[in-house]
């Protein structure tokens, strides 16, 4: 199969984009039910501000570095310069499993404050972290496919798409966190 045929290129994009504009919902209506709680909820009306771990400071650094390697990896694929690629790719899977463990502290964290207050925000935003590490997790899976083709000399011109997919999906995935951690400073 040429995965390269205009044809099926054209439904790889038209795939990648309706599955961005659908995760794009996900969360925007995740971010909006956050606010709308936050606002109206009668328990939650009195509670004191958020005060969130700052450990989720250190892993928006890391996941930035992240879609830093993923935007270094594009620019590499497209100028048919493989071992700067294949360097990249394995940067953004360091990265991106990096941003995974920094995120486990601080979901303890959170779940922690939420048990000790009664009604809290914190297990709202520990619901939406989880659901975000989730996606980056499995944002992990194409990406260990190219690192370990790249890193097997097995990447070439034609996974010039999956590459860009691979960035995209991660520069969704960093645009979506900072509207996560916007959303728990603005109305947490």
């Amino acid at each position: 199969m040429n995965w390269n045929s205009p044809d099926l290129r054209g439904r790889r994009q038209l795939g990648l984009t309706l599955f961005l504009i659908s995760l794009a919902v996900l969360f925007g209506a995740s971010i909006a039910a956050f606010a709308y709680l936050r606002l109206t909820s009668p328990a939650l009306q009195g509670s004191e501000r958020m005060a969130l771990p700052l450990v989720l400071i250190v892993s928006t650094a890391v996941l930035l570095g992240a879609g830093l390697a993923m935007y270094k990896a594009t620019q590499n694929a497209k100028r048919g310069h493989f071992p700067l690629l294949r360097r990249w790719l394995a940067w953004a899977w360091v990265t991106s499993a990096l941003f995974i463990a920094v995120q486990v502290p601080a979901l303890m964290q959170l779940l922690d404050r939420h048990r000790a207050l009664e009604a809290s925000v914190y297990g709202i935003a520990f619901a939406l972290v989880v659901v975000h590490a989730l996606h980056v997790v499995g944002g992990m899976v194409p990406l260990s496919m190219l690192a370990w083709r790249a890193r097997a000399n097995r990447l070439d011109s034609e996974h010039l798409l999956s590459v860009r997919a691979c960035a995209a999906y991660w520069h969704f995935l960093e645009a979506v966190w900072i509207a996560l951690l916007a959303a728990f400073f603005v109305w947490g």
